[in-house]
């Protein structure tokens, strides 16, 4: 992650498109925000120092992020634009995780690697995918596009696109609607 990606990042997820005084109003949230836009910034910041090469800031900003808000993050881990943590509590995003865009991550939510010997395998979490409390994703466990996981379902499996996942361990509970026009008034009434 470079500043620009930095800047984009923040601007979708805490700023809320707007441009101007970006820096300072990235301040702003970090010292008076709400405590999930703060999280996010935090992560975000994080992120940028160690990608840019300060490995020991980014450890003192990640075990902040930790320890303040609940938050574990992997330095491995890759996260795309659009991260939301509408309640950012016991939230642990293993070592080596990808996750997609526009990811909607609740409190209590694990997404970690318990590989099996010599499969190296990670959980990924694809593009639009929304996490409910306490739900885990371990193992081989690995989500689509377009998926929503249920409350405190276990995925070890991997799933596809445009499903609606829960229970113990999680099976397809449904298929979701893939029009363009029921999409976007599930992301309003969501938002």
């Amino acid at each position: 992650m470079g500043w620009r990606d930095f800047q984009s990042c923040c601007e979708k997820e805490v700023l809320k498109g707007s441009t101007s005084w970006q820096v300072l109003r990235l301040l702003k949230v970090r010292l008076f925000g709400a405590p999930n836009r703060q999280a996010i910034v935090m992560l975000r910041w994080a992120q940028l120092l160690y990608a840019t090469g300060h490995k020991h800031l980014a450890n003192v900003a990640f075990a902040r992020l930790a320890k303040r808000y609940g938050v574990y993050v992997g330095q491995y881990t890759e996260i795309g634009p659009g991260l939301k943590l509408p309640h950012p509590t016991s939230i642990v995003i293993g070592e080596g995780v990808t996750l997609g865009r526009r990811v909607r991550l609740f409190q209590q939510t694990t997404i970690a690697g318990a590989p099996k010997e010599g499969s190296g395998l990670v959980p990924r979490v694809g593009d639009d995918v929304t996490i409910y409390p306490g739900a885990k994703i371990v193992g081989d466990g690995c989500v689509g596009n377009n998926v929503v996981i249920g409350a405190n379902a276990v995925v070890t499996e991997a799933f596809g696109d445009n499903l609606v996942v829960a229970g113990v361990p999680a099976r397809v509970i449904s298929r979701r609607d893939t029009n363009a026009e029921t999409r976007a008034k599930a992301a309003l009434h969501m938002a």
